[in-house]
């Protein structure tokens, strides 16, 4: 019996309890970045929206008033050779500002694909048209705020990290650490038809 009990005891193990430590997929991934896909991409759309915010306010503040302006309006219907020619410089800064702001937004709450009537909606909400009164314009100024906030708000640190880099002249340094996360896998092939695009771009800027 005891030779029995000897025989199959050698198949016996004890589980191990020592206590293993846990690092997040992200920390492994990019110790430089330990935040979360979503909250980068919001960091950047709220970084975006501030800059549309601020070139419009000083716009405004310079005498730009985008609801009185009909001449411009008007030229905006012209074909778009006589349109660059017609309209005035204030009113290509404005219009810029007003879709990179609102690019910013529609991309995270729609997706990759932004409709017309999307557009409509958010140029409704948010941007000043002919005839707007004043407390109209200010409650549409603070809907702009409002959604650079609320971004802002989903990338939580990720944002001040993204601010102290553009704001540091630190793009390229960003740019770099951006490379040396994604060469090894696209060298192994690891990278999807969309991100090794982006990849091939970025290193043809970065000239490797």
């Amino acid at each position: 019996m005891q030779e029995k009990d000897n025989f199959f005891s050698q198949f016996h193990t004890t589980p191990d309890t020592t206590p293993k430590p846990v690092v997040s997929a992200t920390l492994i991934e990019d110790p430089k970045n330990p935040f979360t896909d979503v909250q980068n991409k919001a960091a950047a759309f709220a970084y975006r929206q501030l800059q549309a915010i601020n070139e419009t306010d000083a716009l405004l503040e310079s005498g730009y008033n985008p609801s009185t302006d009909y001449f411009n309006y008007l030229a905006s219907f012209a074909p778009d050779i006589l349109e660059g020619i017609l309209t005035s410089p204030r009113y290509k800064q404005w219009q810029r500002a007003r879709i990179d702001l609102s690019t910013a937004q529609l991309r995270p709450e729609t997706g990759a694909v932004i409709n017309e009537s999307e557009i409509y909606w958010i140029d409704d909400t948010m941007w000043e048209k002919l005839g707007d009164d004043a407390a109209t314009r200010a409650a549409k100024r603070d809907a702009r705020m409002r959604a650079y906030l609320g971004n802002k708000a989903v990338a939580g640190k990720a944002y001040d990290k993204l601010v102290k880099e553009m704001e540091g002249g630190d793009q390229n340094k960003t740019q770099q650490d951006v490379y040396d996360i994604l060469k090894p896998k696209y060298d192994a092939g690891q990278l999807d038809a969309s991100t090794a695009a982006r990849f091939e771009e970025l290193q043809r800027l970065l000239q490797k």
